[in-house]
């Protein structure tokens, strides 16, 4: 495939910062489904992901599973875990084979402060972090759950979309449960939306990657409402 024009990762650190990184860590593998940390675990470092993806995820009172956030290379974690307390709230686990690099938070506040470049980007990724969370929470009280999913692929063009042939390809590959986490749905529901987008036209599957067949089709699908998500395809909506 010939893909160009990604648009990367939220803290995108050039060759020089990211050796500065490396010379306050240790570099580590894990399996896919291994833990970098649990809940309750004594809080012992700051990370950022090299290869790979993990989920941060939180368990309720009920045992049910509420994903928080999937990072994916070049972002940093354990962020949150940073406050007084000495035990980590949430699991960070692997979706697949990771390299991940860790800062002893013995050595973080040193090496924040000879690295405020640095600090500026990870203090991006929090805002765009919470602004994302604030969306979805959203989302989950107004729209349905093709309108939820619509918004997701929509928050994954912008970070990973790229050109391919006529639409844009999302360059990141996630299972239907994984989306379903992301939207606070189940697989069965997010693999029947899907269905009714590619019939519909919408997006294609290529490569395990979405393929979104026109962007500006797809993001005034996004802005139309529930109401106009139910009935209307492609060829509809252009004409309407």
């Amino acid at each position: 495939m010939n893909k160009t024009k990604s648009r990367g990762s939220l803290i995108s650190l050039d060759s020089k910062s990211l050796d500065k990184f490396k010379s306050y860590s240790t570099l580590h593998n894990y399996k896919k489904d291994e833990f970098v940390f649990q809940a309750n675990s004594i809080k012992k470092n700051f990370y950022l992901l090299l290869r790979g993806r993990v989920k941060l995820y939180r368990v309720s009172s009920h045992g049910n599973e509420v994903t928080q956030w999937f990072c994916f290379p070049g972002e940093a974690f354990g962020l949150s875990e940073l406050q007084s307390i000495n035990k980590q709230t949430i699991y960070a686990q692997c979706c697949e084979h990771s390299e991940v690099l860790a800062i002893p938070l013995s050595k973080f506040t040193t090496f924040i402060k000879q690295s405020p470049d640095i600090a500026l980007k990870i203090i991006e990724q929090l805002s765009v972090r919470l602004k994302i969370a604030g969306d979805t929470l959203l989302n989950m009280a107004s729209d349905d759950v093709k309108t939820r999913l619509i918004k997701l692929i929509m928050r994954l063009n912008m970070r990973f979309g790229i050109e391919y042939r006529e639409g844009i390809l999302i360059n990141v590959s996630l299972t239907h449960k994984e989306i379903a986490d992301m939207i606070g749905t189940c697989r069965q529901t997010v693999t029947t939306a899907l269905g009714e987008l590619k019939k519909s036209g919408y997006i294609k599957i290529i490569d395990h990657y979405f393929f979104i067949t026109s962007p500006d089709d797809f993001e005034r699908l996004a802005e139309s409402g529930n109401s106009n998500l139910r009935s209307q395809t492609v060829k509809e909506l252009i004409a309407s």
